[in-house]
């Protein structure tokens, strides 16, 4: 049996929706550089493969902590602000926390906000994933 949908009412501004911890591991890595390419030159093993394992893990937290998820919602926008670059192999520590809600032109806006931390509590970043929620 499946739970039910998370509703816009069910958000609730300040509370912590889950957290999550993923692995920037090399498996990621040989993924991103099947992609963006295996030398220096390319950003692989640099901060262009580092940032950009930051995003794919904060919206990995987000898929897996704030479940089930009805269908339909739209991913509006998302604003990231780096503190550190993970490195491969670390783990991040992820929390997904609804930051604010609102109803506008009959639409429901919902702004979580992420916060994640490497090895240590270190700050990698903070961001705010802004979504049209479905239901």
């Amino acid at each position: 049996m499946s739970a039910a949908p998370i509703l816009f009412e069910d958000f609730q501004p300040g509370a912590l929706m889950g957290e999550r911890v993923e692995v920037y591991d090399a498996q990621q890595a040989r993924r991103w550089q099947a992609i963006f390419g295996h030398q220096p030159g390319d950003g692989a093993n640099d901060a262009a493969e580092s940032a950009s394992m930051a995003v794919v893990n904060m919206m990995r937290a987000y898929l897996h902590a704030v479940t089930p998820r009805p269908p339909g919602n739209v991913h509006a926008r998302q604003q990231l602000r780096m503190r550190g670059l993970p490195q491969c192999g670390e783990a991040i520590r992820v929390t997904v926390h609804c930051a604010h809600k609102e109803m506008r032109r009959e639409r429901r806006y919902v702004d979580l906000r992420v916060h994640g931390t490497g090895q240590g509590g270190r700050p990698l970043f903070d961001g705010v994933i802004s979504l049209i929620w479905a239901a």
